[in-house]
């Protein structure tokens, strides 16, 4: 696929072509914009996760980045997508090809699949890089992108608090990262695209609120040091004072500039370090933020604005678009163009899309709650299809802030310079409008270089809900006439050397005059299932046993497992026949259960919470027990780590946990005692799934060696997998996209032996519609040898996948009419 790349000499909205190979490029900042080599510039940009994509698919998108108008791209570093087991060295690296995995090939260029690939390929496109490194970055990212095997390794670590156990091992990875990017010469002064980096991430909370065992550390008053209690004996007890959360933000800054001081450093969403710049994260709130000068008050006063996270939503299984009980689901093209407008009206010179292109969730990446797709309705639907007319509206949007950047850049901010606007009332007369004002932008010709770039800029915003007639004529005069325009309700407007250049109301209808055309694109053949085994045993050299239930994540950690799923085992008597009995079990939000009795499935609970983590009881009805000894095993199913550490107050900053984490109550019913079912018996745990260790040994030798020999006649159809084979259809991945479409179950697919992640087929509240149907088929995992494709399903419900599960071939076509429209969630703008 030809590289393509920003347009070079676009002043004040640079090309990082214009810069490559010409030497280091010095990256300062004025209160105004950040400045590459002494001159202010204007930045769009986008976020994507190189760590949610694949090499084939972050091409794609980087292309669609550069042909919407962007000129950076931002980039997570995800720590435990990089060392996921802790006797590892960090491998930075990502999931490659099919044909990347072979010996002979997996080392050539065209395999090289790592962060520094990502970051060359945005490169090769003209697109700088604001790298976000976290090491926590949230991104609704299971454990918000930090390995859950660092908590148990250090169980007096409190993570993003000043405590010695966590600033070691957060240094550790701050100084490898820093020089895994020096090694690769990607920093802007060293001639590379990396102009920004971000140190922690959306630090808040209440800085002198922090609990004790949190905060191991002191404050020397005098030199501002952080003091451990060893080295207490060198500071006068008068001298120092508990360490806060700002100490925590000032320290993150200091290692920064300690580790790489040649960086301009940004910190987002919270508390900042004096020598990082402070940005915003918002969805609708970025204007009154630069009215408060930033929560530092430091911006356009010292500081320039940028905008790092400008939010397109955020998708969970179960809600409904209209009422997500966290986050919000999406947002129109109007409306986020509004917002954008009012940002830079108000002196914004940086903005970025979070995200501009999500991907998908695969394996365990997803937080959680968070469904498979990730923000699906981002400018590039989660397949790397364009979401139109956002899309579309956004390029409008972009070539008009690329004109007159020269201009903003120029001019003083308009922030607290509005100017007032009339309005037509009812009567047909002009008034002063309430709910309007303007921002003018205007540079004498004369006065600076270039001025042959610069324009009369106007930005008009209307907040009332109705439309209303405005006179955008502020020439004021002895003789002028009124300029007559018409503002939608909650609208914004361009207007450069008198002619309006954009509206975010008004949405070209050509980018709304699309269809989806859906086809079969492969005969799945040769379906075959068999089942998990229920349970475990002593005998099995993976089993762990123990006086209570071991707890997920220690479990699969320390049996170097990675899997979202255990099993627990016991057995327990009862001395008569009973009615109505329930098993009570401790557990986690966002965790499920599924419980068998002597083999048979009784029942199952879950929870699905995004917003909240902890303790959570769960309750199954077994219904009747007969006098005698019985087995109880119990698949526990992780739906992934909250991403929130230290936030809101209703997330940890200590270990995260799953699985089965406290007691196990049998309640015999009315008048009867319960019995603790953890009181000393043996429990037997098993890490991952029985059939997890069958599919790798399946993904080295010969199919019919392995799945075959595991398939048998057995009745229990709770949890089974499925297996078929198909061939690679002929399509063109740059247009269209292959989809495995899902109608039942629940639990994890593989394709050609990676895991693509969770599949569900929870509706969208009380609707009928799923929270998702179809799920992406990477091309790079595909085979082009001729040779045929391996799909595996693992549903803990059985569901008949052979009769429903489908392949798919989807591609956006224009059509005669505007069959698309701006909403959120609009059928099959993004699937």
């Amino acid at each position: 696929m030809a590289k393509m790349h920003v347009p070079l000499k676009s002043p004040g909205f640079p090309s990082f072509l214009d810069y490559a190979h010409k030497g280091s490029i010095k990256v300062t900042y004025d209160n105004r914009s950040l400045k590459l080599n002494g001159e202010r510039v204007f930045f769009l940009g986008g976020s994507m996760h190189p760590s949610r994509a694949t090499q084939q698919t972050w091409n794609m998108a980087l292309n669609e980045a550069v042909q919407n108008g962007l000129n950076l791209i931002t980039i997570y570093i995800m720590w435990a997508d990089h060392q996921p087991f802790p006797d590892q060295d960090i491998d930075w690296s990502f999931q490659k090809g099919i044909e990347c995995q072979s010996p002979e090939n997996r080392l050539t260029e065209a395999c090289d699949w790592s962060l520094a690939a990502a970051i060359r390929s945005a490169a090769n496109r003209g697109l700088f890089v604001h790298l976000r490194l976290g090491p926590y970055t949230c991104a609704e990212y299971s454990y918000g992108g930090i390995p859950p095997w660092l908590p148990l390794q250090k169980p007096n670590m409190h993570l993003r608090r000043p405590n010695s156990e966590w600033l070691e091992v957060m240094e550790s990875w701050v100084q490898q990262t820093v020089e895994y990017i020096r090694s690769n010469r990607l920093w802007a002064y060293q001639a590379g695209p990396v102009i920004l980096a971000q140190i922690e991430n959306e630090l808040a909370g209440n800085d002198m609120d922090l609990d004790v065992e949190e905060t191991s550390l002191l404050v020397d008053i005098e030199t501002g040091q952080l003091v451990e209690d060893k080295f207490l004996h060198n500071h006068s007890p008068g001298r120092l004072r508990k360490a806060t959360l700002q100490d925590y933000a000032d320290w993150c800054g200091a290692i920064a500039m300690k580790l790489e001081p040649n960086v301009t450093w940004t910190m987002c969403n919270g508390l900042t370090a004096n020598n990082t710049i402070h940005t915003c994260n918002s969805q609708d709130t970025g204007a009154e933020w630069l009215e408060n000068y930033g929560e530092n008050g430091r911006i356009q006063v010292d500081q320039p604005p940028l905008f790092t996270e400008f939010e397109e939503g955020f998708q969970d299984w179960g809600e409904r678009p209209e009422e997500p009980s966290d986050y919000f689901w999406g947002r129109t093209a109007r409306d986020s163009t509004r917002h954008a407008l009012r940002w830079f009206a108000r002196g914004g010179t940086h903005l970025n899309y979070y995200m501009f292109w999500g991907s998908y969730n695969r394996a365990q990446q997803a937080a959680g709650g968070i469904t498979n797709f990730y923000a699906s309705e981002a400018a590039l639907c989660s397949s790397g299809e364009r979401h139109e007319p956002k899309f579309s509206h956004y390029a409008a949007l972009h070539r008009i802030m690329k004109s007159i950047a020269p201009t903003l850049l120029a001019a003083p901010s308009a922030l607290w310079m509005s100017k007032k606007v009339n309005v037509l009332d009812i009567n047909g007369k002009w008034t002063e409008g309430l709910k309007q004002r303007a921002f003018e932008y205007f540079v004498q010709k004369s006065a600076i270089r270039g001025s042959e770039n610069m324009k009369h800029v106007f930005f008009f915003e209307n907040d009332a809900n109705e439309k209303v007639v405005v006179d955008v004529n502020l020439n004021k005069g002895p003789d002028t006439t009124p300029r007559k325009l018409t503002m939608a309700p909650l609208s914004a407007l361009i207007i450069v050397d008198g002619i309006l250049e954009f509206d975010s109301a008004s949405i070209d209808p050509k980018s709304m005059s699309f269809k989806r055309e859906f086809v079969d694109a492969s005969t799945m053949l040769d379906w075959s299932s068999w089942p998990e085994p229920v349970g475990t045993s002593r005998v099995d050299e993976l089993t762990w046993t123990d006086k209570s239930p071991i707890e997920q994540t220690r479990l699969n950690v320390g049996s170097g497992i990675s899997s979202q799923y255990s099993w627990y085992e016991t057995t327990f008597n009862v001395s008569r026949d009973l009615q109505h009995v329930e098993l009570w079990f401790d557990s986690q939000r966002s965790n499920g259960l599924l419980v068998f009795v002597d083999g048979r499935l009784v029942g199952d609970a879950e929870d699905h919470s995004h917003l909240y983590e902890g303790d959570w009881s769960m309750a199954v009805n077994i219904s009747c027990l007969s006098n005698g000894t019985h087995k109880l095993s119990v698949l526990s199913e992780s739906f992934g780590y909250s991403n929130l550490i230290g936030r809101f107050g209703n997330s940890g900053t200590g270990p995260k946990t799953k699985g089965i984490t406290g007691d196990v109550v049998l309640a015999l019913g009315k008048g009867e005692r319960n019995a603790s079912l953890v009181d000393g018996r043996d429990w037997l745990s098993f890490p991952g799934l029985h059939g997890e260790t069958l599919l790798q040994k399946s993904f080295h030798n010969p199919r019919d060696q392995v799945l075959r020999q595991s398939e048998n006649d057995s009745t229990q159809t709770f949890p089974t997998w499925y297996s078929s084979l198909f061939g690679t259809p002929t399509y063109d991945p740059s247009n269209e996209s292959l989809f495995i479409k899902i109608l039942q179950g629940r639990g994890h697919l593989w394709l050609n032996g990676i895991d693509l992640g969770r599949f569900w087929n929870t509706t969208r509240g009380a609707t009928a519609t799923l929270s998702q149907s179809y799920y992406f088929l990477p091309p790079d995992f595909l085979r082009s040898d001729g040779q045929l494709n391996e799909i595996v399903i693992f549903d803990v419900f059985g569901s008949a996948h052979a009769e429903t599960t489908r392949l798919v071939l989807s591609t956006i076509v224009s059509s005669d009419t505007p069959n698309f429209k701006d909403e959120v969630s609009y059928p099959f703008a993004c699937v």
